[in-house]
């Protein structure tokens, strides 16, 4: 099998186009195949990686405040509704303006111009806080996204500008095109997140059971050791100290990592090995980004030698 056909084969089907329907196959297709993004995406994401730090150091505080960790919800989409829905209304008020232009009505489009601008300031930082640990075609669709972004709050700029200068048709249509472009950037963030689920809760599905089921002898459970045992279909870890033992799940919700093959740190804490993400095995809490879900927990019971686990609520 050549190198070629073996990739092919071994990519997910969120990393190839979808076949239907025939507008969304066209625009995946054409945006995942911009293979010179790479040349940029990738330097800019080392950089902006290193100037957050490893996990642990101080500075990286604040990618989790960008994350949204503190806050238990991604903080980007927050942002994100403050531009669209500004200038949404500024295209309201100029099409306004252009039936009539009434002085009220222009000031109208020029409030809402600027609270988009300082709107989208908030959703690139914390949007280049997520996007920094994509990969593949996601990192590719995401910084074509960042670009229109930018794009799109250069020409608001430019538009108020023309506005500020006496120019105000010509801003009006400056600010449309913007407009229009920012409305397929959206469209290609809510392809990340709905069709490539970056950004959502990777454990959110996953039923569990409600009564308890035996994973392993007790006997068989190393002291301080991360252990990985299946929980009626659904990963979990473990972790004996002394006579108490955890249980979380081993899919790490931020991003489907490994958490049986994570770091333990000082304290029951596990840290994922693809992100960096820390959890506490006690109750699932997050201790640092980027994820801003808990982990689910199981209730844990010994008997007859028996480790018995059972899905209960998470942190």
């Amino acid at each position: 099998m050549s190198t070629e056909a073996l990739q092919e084969q071994q990519k997910s089907w969120t990393q190839t186009p979808p076949a239907t329907p025939p507008l969304r196959h066209i625009i995946a297709q054409v945006v995942e195949q911009q293979t010179w993004l790479d040349r940029l995406a990738q330097p800019f994401q080392k950089w902006v990686l290193q100037l957050f730090g490893q996990p642990g150091e101080p500075r990286r505080t604040i990618k989790d405040v960008l994350n949204g960790t503190w806050l238990g919800h991604a903080l980007h989409p927050v942002f994100t509704d403050v531009p669209l829905g500004s200038w949404s209304g500024t295209m309201l008020f100029d099409l306004l303006w252009l039936v009539h232009e009434d002085e009220g009505v222009a000031r109208g489009a020029d409030t809402t111009l600027g609270l988009g601008l300082l709107g989208a300031i908030a959703a690139a930082l914390t949007g280049v806080a997520d996007w920094s640990d994509l990969y593949d075609t996601d990192l590719r669709v995401g910084f074509l996204h960042g670009l229109l972004n930018g794009s799109v709050a250069l020409t608001y700029v430019a538009s108020w500008l023309l506005r500020l200068t006496g120019r105000r048709r010509a801003g009006v249509a400056v600010s449309t095109a913007g407009y229009l472009t920012a409305l397929f950037s959206a469209y290609l963030g809510g392809e990340l997140v709905f069709a490539k689920g970056v950004g959502v809760n990777h454990v959110a599905f996953a039923p569990g059971s409600d009564a308890y089921v035996a994973v392993m002898d007790v006997d068989d459970l190393a002291e301080g050791k991360l252990t990985r045992v299946d929980v009626a279909g659904i990963p979990a870890v473990l972790l004996k100290q002394g006579s108490t033992i955890y249980a979380i799940a081993a899919t790490c919700t931020h991003q489907g990592g490994p958490l049986d093959e994570g770091t333990l740190k000082a304290g029951g804490i596990v840290q994922c090995p693809w992100h960096g993400s820390c959890f506490h095995l006690r109750d699932g809490s997050v201790v640092n980004g980027p994820a801003v879900y808990a982990q689910p927990t199981f209730a844990v019971r010994v008997r007859k030698s028996t480790i018995e686990l059972r899905r209960i609520d998470h942190a």
